[in-house]
């Protein structure tokens, strides 16, 4: 299990499109997991992140939200919703980049006689 945040640092908007001001086109992302369970070799937590850009879509005049009104989970929503993704989906992919740093399904070795 892990404690996941969103972060969005940043949105890029155009300054006006036709009767709207300061429309967002761009959303640039992070989703983090933080491990509840499994440590690295500091003993602390082990943490992943994933990240990018989205589209924020194309505005609608009839269901706009003036920029100050934006919130982050309206960010979240637009972004799964450009990735064709659930949150769930999203927690597990980071939950098996967490597992796959506690348990490493592959590891590199050389032989101790060489």
């Amino acid at each position: 299990m892990a404690t996941y945040t969103w972060d969005f640092p940043q949105l890029d908007t155009a300054p006006s499109e036709g009767a709207l001001s300061d429309v967002v086109k761009t959303i640039h992302w992070r989703i983090t997991a933080v491990s509840d369970t499994e440590t690295n070799a500091e003993g602390q937590p082990i943490s992943v992140s994933a990240y990018g850009t989205a589209s924020a879509g194309e505005a609608d005049a009839d269901n706009f939200t003036a920029f100050d009104s934006l919130t982050k989970d309206w960010c979240k929503a637009k972004v799964l919703a450009s990735l064709d993704k659930t949150e769930e989906e999203m927690q597990a992919n980071l939950d098996t980049q967490i597992e796959n740093l506690a348990n490493p399904p592959i590891v590199g070795k050389t032989p101790s006689s060489w």
